[in-house]
């Protein structure tokens, strides 16, 4: 029987000449430089710094938001709001100056202000009752326009008849005294009790309505019946003096001086 013989030719050689070569059998390739390693606790470091930043922003803003939102930060930003379209608003602005070039209402809601912080904080006499008489002619003035406007624009459709010009003028002299009750009050708890007597006669001799006069540039007329129904000429009609307008402004000067005479005096 013949045997077949194979000759295997050995590797060792190869492997032994990569080696002292100084490279390995499994790669067959040199070594690559990685570029250099960044240090990471560094990185770790500006990372975390960055994102407590960003925390604290955030909770600002929603800070700033809440704030916005609560109920006194929606009102404070609504008034400021509503004051800065008023104050832009050429329709009001132009109606004020028409009040203004039309009557003295203006000047003197002014001074009755101004005369009420004096008179609340230095307590005079004298200051309180010009603050009343100021303050029930103003009052009077207005409340008078709204009374003639009505009346004229309810006429002019012809349905405005006696009795509701008596209506209306019962309304206006219930608000009237109650103005002239609670003005009463205030110079009371301001300047006592004498302040109040000399400012129930000055109003008494009409002079708060004469002064209502001179607020609104109202021409004077010859003639006042409606004085005799609450005023000194529902007395001084019996003594045959009629309120025409000589008298008018006679017995509302001498009731401004025997006012101011009271609170001089007493």
């Amino acid at each position: 029987m013949r045997l077949r013989t194979t000759i295997l030719h050995s590797s060792e050689p190869e492997e032994n000449g990569s080696r002292e070569n100084g490279h390995s059998f499994v790669g067959d390739q040199p070594p690559t430089h990685h570029p250099e390693e960044l240090p990471l606790e560094e990185l770790r470091a500006e990372a975390l710094e960055q994102i407590e930043q960003e925390a604290e922003a955030k909770a600002e803003v929603n800070g700033e938001v809440a704030a916005a939102l609560s109920p006194n930060g929606r009102t404070r930003h609504k008034r400021f709001r509503k004051l800065l379209e008023l104050s832009k608003s050429q329709k009001t602005t132009r109606i004020l100056l028409q009040i203004w070039q039309s009557d003295y209402s203006i000047i003197g809601f002014v001074l009755v202000v101004v005369s009420f912080y004096v008179m609340k904080n230095t307590g005079s006499a004298p200051i309180g009752l010009f603050f009343f008489i100021l303050a029930m002619a103003t009052i009077d003035a207005i409340l008078s326009i709204f009374v003639v406007r009505l009346s004229f624009h309810q006429n002019k459709h012809g349905f405005y008849r006696t009795e509701d010009f008596e209506r209306d003028w019962l309304r206006y002299r219930i608000l009237l005294s109650m103005t002239k009750a609670t003005l009463l009050f205030v110079v009371l708890t301001s300047c006592g009790t004498a302040c109040v007597v000399a400012s129930y006669i000055a109003w008494f001799f009409t002079g708060t309505q004469r002064l209502r006069y001179i607020i609104l540039r109202w021409s004077m007329d010859e003639h006042y019946p409606e004085l005799q129904r609450w005023s000194i000429f529902a007395l001084l009609r019996e003594a045959g003096i009629e309120p025409r307008r000589k008298n008018f402004n006679l017995v509302a000067i001498i009731g401004v001086v025997i006012a101011f005479a009271i609170v001089f005096v007493f």
